[in-house]
Formats: C-alpha cells, structure tokens, sequence
C-alpha cells in the first residue's frame, strides 16, 4: 500500500477543506470535524481555534448547541446558520450564547454538514464575530456549491484511504480502536497533551495507550515508532 503518510494521517483533507472555505469566505474561525456513529467528535481540524474552545464545547455545552449534528440525521440539509433554527433575539438570551458563543467572541455561525449513505459523517463549522457580521445570501450559496464537490471527496479519497490505512495497522499490530486514534494522532506529530485534548483523554491515559502501542509494534520511543509506521505505510 503506497500512501504519503503526511497527506493522509490523520487529518490534511480537512485541512485543505478549511483553506479552501476561509479563501471564499471571511471567517474569524472554522473547524472541521469528522463524527462517528454516535455523534461524537473524531479527526478535528482547526483555523483559528483553540483545541481548549473545543473541548469545553463538547463537554459542556454541545447539548445546547442549535446546530448539533445530532438533531438533522433525519434530514436532508447541508448548510444551516443558527439564526436560521433560532431567532436572533433569543439565541442572545440563550445559556448556550451567553456563556459560550460571547466569551469565544462567536456571533454567527454556519455548518456544513456532509454524509455517507445519510448518515452525517463530518460537520465544518465556520464562525463570525460580531465585526466581520453576518452570512450574506450571496455567501451561503456559494458555499452550498462546494459541499457536493467535498462530501464527494470525503466520501471517495480521504475516508477509504483512511479506513484503509487505519485497518492495516490494527490487522499488522494488534491494535484497539483507540490505540489507532491515539496512533493517528501521534503520527500528526501533536505532544500528549494535545492528544488528550483532541481525544478527550486524561494525559495519564494517553500515556498507557502509548506503551501499549510502543509494545505491539516493538519499539521504545516516538520516533522509533513513527520510522516503523512510516515504512509500514509507503511499502
């Protein structure tokens, strides 16, 4: 299997997503997320954001959130704004608003959903401050002209290439599902503390996931490891 490991663990097609987003549009932020069956949050990419913002939205205020995934499985939509599921006036008395969206300096917001068979499989999330205002009509349909050509792309290269990849080494080594998210983002090159952020893991968790990988590959450090994974992939 000959794949460039820099493009293709774990996260360049969302990378180049957001570039290609944020140079059609003004954003003051954007992530782009990819959600497995449980709607959780996988593969995260960001511009202009904080792993922290993030991890305080999951764990806290997700729930509250007008534009969570979550709530359009059962629907057919591909771009939302959140004014467009609640009225201005109420989102500013909102908890969700009030305590996330103003201290993150977060005032309007656009999801693009994407899906696999209907079922949403990743969500880019572009964000506004109050200075740059709203989504104009003009810019909402022009970024509802990029989602076919993405969700194509995510469904056709990046995704089987990833599945494909991901499977190889749990098959050559032995690993868990988690070991593997752990491995993917040990490759990205992020520290342990960043992994535990990403993954929403305890660093000491992280730490064990590590040993246990350095373990069923038979090394005993990083880089050792990421030599190893590396001639794995491009052979």
């Amino acid at each position: 299997m000959r794949n460039n490991i820099g493009q293709n663990f774990p996260n360049q097609f969302q990378q180049e997503s957001l570039k290609l987003i944020n140079s059609l549009v003004t954003l003051s932020s954007s992530i782009f997320y990819l959600v497995k069956p449980e709607m959780q949050q996988l593969g995260i990419a960001f511009h202009n954001m904080t792993p922290d913002v993030q991890k305080d939205y999951q764990q806290n205020y997700r729930a509250l959130d007008p534009l969570n995934p979550a709530k359009f499985t059962e629907t057919n939509d591909i771009l939302l704004t959140i004014d467009s599921q609640m009225p201005p006036h109420l989102l500013r008395r909102s908890v969700y608003y009030q305590e996330f969206m103003k201290p993150n300096n977060q005032h309007h917001v656009a999801d693009m959903f994407f899906r696999r068979e209907g079922d949403i499989i990743a969500v880019l999330s572009m964000l506004r401050n109050e200075t740059l205002g709203n989504f104009t009509k003009d810019e909402l349909s022009l970024l509802r002209k990029q989602q076919p050509f993405l969700e194509y792309t995510l469904n056709c290269v990046y995704l089987p290439k990833r599945i494909e990849e991901r499977r190889s080494l749990e098959d050559r080594y032995g690993l868990t599902k988690r070991e593997l998210d752990v491995l993917e983002q040990l490759i990205s090159g992020i520290t342990n503390k960043h992994i535990a952020q990403e993954l929403g893991l305890a660093l000491a968790t992280v730490k064990t996931h590590i040993q246990h990988i350095y373990q069923k590959a038979g090394v005993d450090s990083r880089s050792e490891l990421l030599s190893r994974i590396m001639a794995d992939l491009t052979h």
